[in-house]
């Protein structure tokens, strides 16, 4: 089965063809191919105190990894052309009751109510699942890092295609496309406090934890990439 999947994947780049925008990068037998996005900063910002000769060549110059570049599926679903994952889009809705509402806030660990919960919903909805899939999951925090633009200073540090349409009023994905000056939770545990998660910041690019039963966190749903079968 893997033969047959590198070969495939082999005549697809052969005919200049590349993976559409519903499909997963990647299944249970290979992972396919992706690129490491790049930060999104394109601006140099040398360093005014030094007085050597050495140059300067910072991510401004360099420029490393593949310049962030995405895809709005029309579905409520946005891919990555770099890495293949593909994203929940979030929206406005009435009183921020929706599913998908930018303003919707979860504990990671509760009761009730927590981000796993709002998980499955998102898995089974219509029947099933957001976009026709029901493999979404809530990203590890190396993924939730990748679609940071560091060449943003406005918060929310994201590319366009994840904060677009301003305004208070509600908006559909065909209006809009949001994301909170907020903290996002990952599934990535902190190993040295296992009571907490790991987060990532969209409104100063920063990586830290916050404890599992902390509530007003955001959440944004993914799927695809690399997942061992």
């Amino acid at each position: 089965m893997k033969s047959i999947s590198i070969l495939s994947l082999a005549l697809l780049v052969g005919l200049g063809l590349s993976a559409t925008a519903v499909q997963a990068w990647g299944t249970p037998d290979t992972c396919g191919a992706s690129t490491f996005p790049a930060t999104g900063q394109t601006t140099s910002h040398p360093p005014i105190l030094k007085t050597t000769d050495a140059p300067v060549r910072d991510d401004g110059v360099v420029r490393a990894g593949g310049a962030l570049s995405y895809q709005n599926n029309g579905d409520g679903t946005i891919t990555d052309l770099n890495t293949g994952l593909m994203w929940e889009q979030k929206i406005r809705n009435v009183g921020g009751a929706g599913l998908h509402d930018v303003s919707r806030t979860f504990p990671w660990d509760a009761a009730m109510g927590t981000i796993w919960d709002w998980l499955e919903e998102v898995n089974t909805e219509g029947g099933t699942g957001l976009g026709g899939f029901n493999d979404w999951r809530i990203p590890n925090v190396k993924e939730l890092e990748s679609i940071v633009d560091y060449g943003t200073s406005s918060p929310p540090l994201v590319d366009p295609a994840f904060n677009n349409g301003p305004g208070i009023g509600p908006c559909t994905v065909a209006e809009c496309s949001l994301t909170a000056s907020n903290f996002y939770w990952s599934s990535t545990t902190n190993e040295a406090s296992p009571t907490s998660a790991r987060e990532v910041n969209f409104t100063f690019g920063v990586t830290t934890f916050f404890t599992k039963t902390g509530a007003g966190d955001s959440v944004r749903a993914v799927r695809g990439g690399c997942v061992p079968g």
